[in-house]
């Protein structure tokens, strides 16, 4: 989006970006859905305690790592999905990467956000929903760029990037412990 001249310009095709991530994102939480119907024959606290012990390997494994090495696409999205057009490509684009299988996925929270996706085996729409706010979340970085965007603020992020990826997976790890003693309690 730095290439495109113009705030209201990239505004638009950040929206653009953010539908298609969103719809990327709530195609892999249904199919993430549809998987975790599986795991309703196995008790949940089981399952919960599952969760827990692959959440605290990814976390681990995520602190630990300089690069995280988990099973993923290691090519970025070819730029030919932007042949038609900027907005048709931004939609593209964000669809590929809101579903989080086509690029590369630099933090473990997307596993740890999926895992708990799977195995809480929550009603298909809380799926859906949870998978359009993950990919609608992956857009958001663009938007701070076009709104925040200053010299020296790409600089800042590259330098600050894994400590960004770590705390990510920190917090969703938090949070979804949180999720998961709310479910055991009711």
């Amino acid at each position: 989006m730095a290439s495109v001249r113009g705030r209201s310009t990239q505004l638009r095709l950040w929206l653009a970006f953010l539908v298609g991530c969103t719809v990327g994102g709530a195609l892999t939480g249904t199919a993430l859905g549809v998987v975790s119907g599986l795991f309703t024959p196995v008790p949940l606290p089981w399952r919960a305690g599952l969760l827990a012990a692959l959440v605290l390997a990814l976390v681990l494994m995520d602190l630990s790592q300089p690069v995280l090495r988990l099973p993923q696409r290691r090519e970025l999205i070819p730029q030919e999905v932007f042949a038609r057009g900027m907005g048709r490509g931004g939609f593209r684009f964000g669809v590929e990467y809101g579903c989080g299988f086509r690029t590369l996925v630099p933090s473990a929270a997307s596993y740890a956000a999926a895992l708990f996706v799977l195995l809480a085996a929550l009603p298909l729409g809380w799926a859906v929903l949870l998978g359009g706010a993950f990919g609608a979340s992956r857009s958001l970085a663009v938007l701070q760029y076009v709104l925040l965007g200053q010299p020296g603020w790409q600089r800042f992020l590259s330098g600050h990037t894994r400590w960004l990826e770590r705390g990510g997976t920190f917090a969703t790890a938090v949070l979804l412990a949180w999720a998961v003693g709310l479910l055991l309690l009711t």
